[in-house]
């Protein structure tokens, strides 16, 4: 949380040497493990990693760290919960990083990043805090990344960060890496370690069979 982050400065580091896109068949230095997992790997997986642990965020359970963005707004989000109402998973300690998919959701984010426990987090994914005043922010925010400041500097913030890991990945991809600060936001986002150091990053529908798969490595 006392780490402060500079957008362009991040991005210096995660940049390295850019790929000539015309010449990727695949991700220059990403890997493939399994259906639906894409790797991250090296020095922007290390920024994107610590990124991730200077997020603010609601981490429960106890085992193998992964990280997700999710919205009470996201179906498959709605899913995830459902299939783990309680947000914990036997073995692994979650860290759910609050993902802003709509301006009505701005309000109980806010709450969530003031009051990351458990309780609050779950009256979140419940929709119990939509009665939380919608907060103005600014999504392309490029100043600093710490989580100081009034309700709108905190929620841009907040986004720019997740913005920040965004554009590793797509640097990784083979993207120019301003590209990922332009492009369109999903969620979920799921990252987490394998037993090689890898931060890897899985796009779509997470949930127990993903859980399962994310066991063998």
């Amino acid at each position: 949380m006392g780490n402060v982050w500079n957008r362009r400065q991040v991005l210096a580091q995660a940049a390295l040497a850019p790929a000539a896109l015309s010449a990727l068949a695949l991700p220059a230095r990403a890997r493939i493990i399994d259906t639906g997992f894409e790797g991250l790997v090296g020095e922007r997986a290390e920024v994107a990693l610590d990124l991730l642990r200077a997020s603010r965020q609601a981490s429960f359970g106890a085992g193998k760290d992964v990280w997700i963005w999710i919205s009470s707004l996201c179906p498959y989000c709605q899913k995830y919960f459902r299939e783990f109402p309680d947000l914990t998973v036997p073995g692994f300690r979650v860290h759910y990083i609050p993902f802003i998919l709509g301006e009505g959701e701005t309000g109980a984010v806010l709450k969530v990043l003031n009051d990351p426990s458990q309780a609050t987090f779950l009256k979140f994914m419940r929709r119990e805090l939509n009665d939380a005043p919608s907060v103005a922010y600014n999504p392309f925010y490029t100043g600093a990344l710490d989580y100081t400041g009034n309700p709108t500097t905190l929620l841009s913030r907040h986004h720019a960060h997740i913005r920040l890991v965004q554009s590793a990945y797509d640097a990784d991809a083979g993207f120019p890496v301003e590209t990922g600060l332009n492009r369109q936001l999903s969620t979920p986002r799921t990252f987490f370690r394998t037993q090689k150091g890898a931060l890897l990053m899985w796009g779509g529908g997470f949930g127990k069979a993903q859980f399962e798969r994310l066991r063998e490595l």
